[in-house]
């Protein structure tokens, strides 16, 4: 994937207007101040990623969907058993700490977030890159992180060398939470929209 410094700029700054479309998603869902805070947006290798996933020993909560349209991939969003249980209380309006184990409600959460963000990054790939993007519905998985990773990339893994890779904070209330958020798009299709896009801001 040749993606230049100039194409990762580009897409933090794609990235993080869709964190700040799904922060004021998320508030507005659950009736009070979230925000999903933007860490950092880099190319990883494979191989690397999938080592740091293995070493990652916590249970987590995920949803995984595909992206159809001009723009195809897959997206994986990634979050701690215990931190996806702090967005359940949120989501349902309980008290932090209600929810002890992972259950219907905690995959529906998890479920809503991962519609949420993918809905909000795809406006923003639409405005920015003039690229349709299409989520489909997202499965949740609970499992550790090596496990849920590794079914993000068994068949991509092959042709793709690197992936992006979005890590990202929920801050609500008085509690933050870790997660991970990656992007796993078609090489032709975002290279092309990339440079078109260069080109215009130069």
């Amino acid at each position: 994937m040749q993606i230049s410094k100039e194409h990762l700029k580009i897409l933090d700054i794609i990235v993080k207007i869709g964190m700040d479309n799904a922060s004021r998603s998320f508030s507005k869902t659950i009736k009070r101040a979230a925000l999903i805070e933007l860490v950092r947006t880099e190319l990883v290798d494979i191989s690397n990623i999938t080592e740091e996933m293995n070493n990652d020993l916590r249970e987590m909560v995920a949803a995984m969907l595909r992206l159809e349209g001009t723009f195809k991939g897959k997206l994986l969003f990634m979050i701690p058993l215990d931190g996806a249980l702090v967005l359940q209380d949120f989501y349902m309006g309980l008290s932090p700490g209600t929810s002890k184990t992972f259950d219907e409600y905690t995959e529906g959460t998890v479920q809503e977030i991962g519609n949420i963000l993918a809905s909000s990054i795809g406006n923003s790939f639409a405005s920015d890159l003039g690229s349709t993007l299409l989520p489909t519905p997202p499965q949740a998985i609970c499992d550790f992180a090596g496990t849920i990773f590794s079914s993000l990339i068994l068949e991509e893994g092959i042709n793709n060398d690197n992936l992006l890779m979005t890590e990202t904070k929920f801050k609500l209330h008085n509690t933050e939470t870790d997660c991970y958020f990656f992007l796993l798009p078609d090489i032709n299709t975002l290279e092309e929209s990339l440079n078109i896009l260069e080109k215009s801001i130069i």
